[in-house]
């Protein structure tokens, strides 16, 4: 993806072409000074020579830096216009795709084929509000980056993790079936339960629920999703 819009494209074209023509005309300046025998003596003969000789190459020179600062803040001004995208598609607090991101990524999902086999597992954090009503937002905020360590270090092997919002988790796996999700869900019950004999003051209680485009005939990538929200609904399970 480019990140460059048009108008810089046309600034970038434009100082490239100055950059090429201080070029031309010190190479075209040197080239007269070095085959004009008579044109050096003057130089060193005569003090407006010398003066005049120093004033072009000092423009010369100054022409072509300016030209090549111009270059150096549009790459970094480039540089932070790519950051600043890649940020506002990631969750401040944990790092992880956010629902913006999530948004994107779902367009790739275009058909009943890339829907047939992806599954989703509706992941919430379930004991959140009690932490941060006994133990202030700030051990919230911690449950929460302790999790979502976890589940990155787990999930990442499996597919795409992000955060729906403040207590939910959503985890994307393709080529996906009932056993991958119990594997899955293995690994992060396994974490977790090893997180929380260590931290047991705060510990992660989370309950999930999941779902399958083969089941739900899935005509769209958020079809499954909201099919793991009902199954939520209807059914939480609980995972600690």
């Amino acid at each position: 993806m480019s990140y460059r819009p048009k108008l810089v494209k046309k600034i970038c074209i434009t100082k490239a072409v100055f950059m090429a023509v201080f070029i031309l005309l010190a190479l075209i300046y040197f080239f007269i000074l070095i085959t004009n025998q008579d044109l050096r003596n003057s130089i060193w003969e005569e003090k407006s020579f010398l003066i005049s000789f120093i004033v072009i190459w000092l423009c010369l020179l100054a022409g072509f830096l300016s030209v090549f600062m111009d270059f150096v803040l549009i790459k970094k001004n480039q540089d932070m216009v790519r950051d600043l995208k890649d940020l506002s598609f990631l969750d401040r607090l944990t790092g992880l795709p956010n629902r913006y991101s999530i948004d994107r990524i779902s367009l790739k999902y275009d058909s009943p084929e890339k829907l047939f086999h992806l599954g989703c597992v509706l992941i919430v954090l379930d004991n959140l509000k009690e932490i941060n009503e006994k133990c202030g937002r700030g051990s919230g905020d911690k449950v929460i980056s302790d999790f979502c360590s976890i589940l990155e270090s787990v999930g990442r092997q499996y597919g795409l993790i992000g955060r729906n919002s403040g207590n939910e988790f959503l985890v994307v796996i393709e080529n996906c079936d009932k056993n991958i999700i119990e594997l899955f869900l293995g690994d992060l019950g396994r974490r977790i339960h090893n997180h929380n004999t260590l931290s047991d003051c705060l510990p992660i209680e989370i309950t999930y629920s999941s779902a399958l485009g083969d089941d739900s005939s899935a005509e769209h990538f958020y079809s499954i999703i909201t099919s793991a929200y009902k199954n939520f609904s209807v059914n939480p399970k609980t995972l600690t």
